[in-house]
């Protein structure tokens, strides 16, 4: 089976490679020139392609000939406004309902979920008024909308490679210590996916991608600074902050505690 990849980055790049291990032809897409022959070196297809919303690139049409399209494009939170992923994702869904293709993975995020200091599962409603992140939702709200069979992975903050938790906060002021933590491993996520795809869902869509473990920042982070030998934070009040603890829809998978990482 041939299948698409937008955006070989930080984890559509090793997804890209574990699937090709698994005998499937991948085409990926990079938004980096730059970054082209390192995909064709690890046997991906390559392709340049993106969305300013409107899409720019080079032989993109390519992606839309596999039978399933992998989406893996986070939402640019800081330099762009909601509405900009908004778009981005709504041309997807034009150019889907133009295409060839069967299913659709979508990799999105346990932001869609208020931090009411309470358990979120799949039912629980978006809350902008407490931190739901709006593109994110409204990236959500246009995927559901493709006419394809659709699984939404809704993945805790991801980590994994150079992504340590706490590491960004070594020996610096940080509040929330006693918050508890909603990660995933990016080589779970990989395992998950792959396990979607040779398993394909009859009809739930939507899915919680997250350890089923919460320990706190500071359990976290102080065991990450032991492992990894860097300074722990220096936590500050207050120390438990809006949150919330995301149900797993994968307890059955063995994914990895944060301690672990």
């Amino acid at each position: 089976m041939q299948i698409s990849i937008i955006g070989c980055g930080w984890l559509g790049l090793p997804l890209g490679e574990s699937l090709i291990q698994q005998g499937y032809s991948v085409f990926g897409s990079t938004t980096s020139p730059q970054k082209l022959e390192i995909l064709r070196e690890k046997g991906i297809n390559p392709i340049l392609f993106k969305l300013e919303p409107m899409p720019v690139g080079e032989n993109f049409n390519q992606l839309f000939t596999s039978e399933l399209l992998i989406i893996n494009i986070p939402p640019g939170r800081r330099k762009n406004p909601p509405h900009f992923y908004e778009e981005q994702i709504k041309y997807l869904k034009y150019r889907l309902s133009k295409s060839d293709v069967k299913k659709v993975i979508f990799i999105s995020s346990t932001s869609y979920y208020p931090n009411t200091n309470d358990i979120a599962t799949t039912e629980t409603q978006y809350d902008f008024s407490n931190g739901s992140t709006e593109a994110v939702v409204k990236g959500e709200n246009q995927i559901q909308q493709i006419d394809q069979s659709l699984i939404v992975l809704r993945c805790g903050g991801l980590m994994g490679g150079d992504r340590v938790p706490g590491k960004w906060f070594a020996g610096k002021e940080t509040k929330g210590a006693d918050t508890p933590v909603n990660y995933i491993h990016r080589d779970d996520v990989i395992k998950v996916v792959s396990h979607m795809i040779e398993n394909w869902p009859e009809n739930k869509v939507v899915w919680n991608l997250v350890s089923d473990e919460h320990p706190s920042r500071k359990e976290v982070h102080e065991e990450m600074a032991r492992v990894y030998d860097f300074e722990p934070p220096l936590w500050i009040e207050p120390f438990q902050v809006p949150s919330k603890v995301v149900a797993s829809d994968f307890k059955d998978f063995q994914l990895r505690s944060p301690l672990d990482f």
